[in-house]
């Protein structure tokens, strides 16, 4: 029991995630969560960061509603700790919104983004690379509500950051872009069918409006690039030699004890 270890079990736990052992991952984080609350205690600032990333692993696990009671869990421990105004809530409230978004609840997850949105705008400046992805992620959400203006408006705030920091060539600039390409596409096609209706009522001849639900593996890599994980890419040879390599040590290591 020792506030280092449990550091080396948080990051075992993200060696794992990152390896794709989602497993492993959250057994070693669950480990983590009990020794920092047994050490260092439930309401330090630690031990709801651990909270945060084992809700990730659970997430990813499949374990939705788990993941959102820990992620509610954390908020109401920051909100005890350090009051609703600390940088550290936009996160929380960004991962609480994207797991929302995942399971439809399309209203309660724009609350949450949009405070997120807010406490980035206070702590980092409008023009920062923090605002210009809640942005994006308050764009999905009115997007998958058929909102599309309102998705735009949103959307063309995070290119404009995206533009003015980093250039029109960078990827996330073109990401952004493609991505206000497609939504006016969506816009204009709604609107035509709206036309259609308002012109012919019940004889419209309409196409059916494609409307698609988020899916689980696109909330994960929103999930993870707001909590800073990148995977680099490796060929599955390439990870099976890791792996390898890892356990050598790991026996090494064991018989130089004995």
């Amino acid at each position: 029991m020792h506030v280092e270890i449990c550091a080396c079990l948080r990051l075992l736990a993200r060696l794992n995630y990152i390896m794709g052992d989602h497993p492993e991952a959250l057994s070693n984080q669950q480990k983590a969560v009990l020794m920092s609350e047994r050490v260092l205690g439930i309401e330090h600032p630690n031990t709801i960061q651990e909270y945060m990333h084992l809700a990730l692993y659970c997430f990813a696990n499949g374990q939705l509603s788990t993941a959102l009671k820990l992620l509610y869990r954390a908020r109401y421990l920051m909100l005890l700790v350090c009051g609703e105004d600390h940088p550290e809530m936009a996160l929380i409230d960004s991962n609480i919104g994207l797991v929302l978004h995942g399971v439809m609840e399309y209203d309660l997850s724009l609350r949450f983004l949009e405070n997120a949105l807010t406490i980035n705008s206070k702590y980092h400046g409008a023009r920062s690379l923090k605002v210009a992805l809640s942005h994006h992620l308050v764009a999905r959400v009115y997007e998958s509500k058929a909102e599309f203006r309102s998705a735009l408006q949103h959307e063309k705030e995070g290119y404009t950051i995206y533009k003015n920091q980093m250039g029109e060539a960078h990827e996330k600039t073109k990401e952004s872009s493609d991505y206000l390409k497609y939504l006016t596409q969506q816009a204009v096609a709604l609107q035509r069918t709206m036309n259609e209706i308002y012109k012919n009522g019940s004889n419209a001849s309409i196409m059916p409006l494609k409307f698609t639900a988020p899916s689980m593996a696109s909330v994960l890599e929103q999930l993870n690039i707001i909590n800073g994980i990148i995977f680099i890419p490796l060929s599955q040879k390439d990870l099976e030699n890791l792996k390898a390599e890892v356990t050598e040590e790991a026996a090494a290591a064991g018989a130089g004890k004995d």
